[in-house]
C-alpha cells in the first residue's frame, strides 16, 4: 500500500491522540477516589454492624423497660382494687387474705422497680456505643458525599479531555484515506499501536534500534510505500528529512 508522506505523518497525530484517550481512560478507572471509596466500602459495613449491634440492645432493653413498667402497672391496680376491699371488708379472714396479698404485691412492685433501675442502668451503658456508632456512620456519610463529589469532577473533567481528544482524532481521521486508516485501525487493534516513529534508527514502537539492513531497506524504499516496525509491528512513520 501507498499514501502520502503527508497523510503518514497524520497517523502520528492520530496515534498520539488514541495513546492520550488510553491514558486518560486508565487515569479515570484508578483515579484514587474510586479506591477511598471501595476502602470505604468495608469501613462502613464494619461501622454499620457496631451500630445495628448497639441499637438491637438499646430497642431490647426499651422493650424490657415497657414489659416492667406495664407489670407495675397491673400490680399498683390490682393492690389498690385490694386495698379498697380491705377497708370495706367485714370479715377478719377475708382482710388477713387480702393483707397478704397486697404485702405481696409491694413485694412484687419493689422488686419489679430494683429489676427497672437495673434495666435502665444497662440503658445508660448502651448509649455510648450506640452514639459513637452513629456518630461514625454520620462521618463515613459525609466523606462519602465528598469524595463522590471529588470523583464526579475527575471525571467530568477527564471526560471533557476525551471529547476533545475525540473530537480532534475525527478532523485529523477524515483527513486520511480510508485503505490507510482501516490498516491502521487494524495494526492497532492487533499490536496496540498503530504508528511510530522512526526517528534516527530507532523505532518509537519498539524502543529498539533498527539493524544495519533493516534501516537500509526501509530508507532506501519508496517513500510513499507503507511500511512496518519489525519489532511492534506498527506502521513505521520515516522522516525523510532527518
Amino acid at each position: 500500500m501507498k499514501a502520502s508522506v503527508r497523510q503518514q505523518r497524520v497517523l502520528l497525530d492520530i496515534q498520539s491522540l488514541d495513546t492520550e484517550q488510553v491514558r486518560l481512560q486508565r487515569r479515570r478507572a484508578q483515579l484514587p477516589e474510586r479506591a477511598e471509596l471501595a476502602a470505604l466500602t468495608g469501613e462502613t459495613a464494619a461501622v454499620r454492624d457496631r451500630f445495628m449491634a448497639a441499637q438491637r440492645e438499646l430497642e431490647d432493653r426499651n422493650v424490657e423497660i415497657k414489659r416492667i413498667e406495664s407489670d407495675i402497672e397491673v400490680v399498683a391496680q390490682r393492690r389498690a382494687r385490694n386495698t379498697e376491699r380491705m377497708a370495706v371488708s367485714t370479715a377478719s379472714k377475708e382482710a388477713q387474705s387480702l393483707q397478704d396479698e397486697v404485702d405481696s404485691l409491694e413485694r412484687r412492685r419493689l422488686a419489679l422497680e430494683e429489676q427497672e433501675l437495673e434495666v435502665m442502668e444497662a440503658v445508660e451503658q448502651a448509649q455510648p456505643s450506640f452514639d459513637a456508632a452513629a456518630n461514625e456512620l454520620a462521618e463515613i456519610d459525609r466523606r462519602r458525599a465528598e469524595l463522590e463529589q471529588r470523583l464526579a469532577v475527575a471525571e467530568a473533567h477527564i471526560a471533557r479531555d476525551l471529547a476533545a481528544a475525540a473530537e480532534q482524532r475525527s478532523l485529523l481521521a477524515a483527513e486520511v484515506q480510508r485503505d490507510l486508516l482501516d490498516l491502521y485501525e487494524d495494526t492497532r487493534n492487533r499490536y496496540g499501536m498503530g504508528a511510530a516513529r522512526l526517528r534516527g534508527n530507532v523505532s518509537e514502537g519498539s524502543n529498539m534500534a533498527l539493524t544495519d539492513a533493516e534501516l537500509a531497506g526501509i530508507r532506501g524504499g519508496d517513500p510513499e510505500e507503507i511500511v512496518f516496525c519489525p519489532g511492534s509491528g506498527a506502521i513505521l512513520i520515516r522522516d525523510f528529512e532527518d
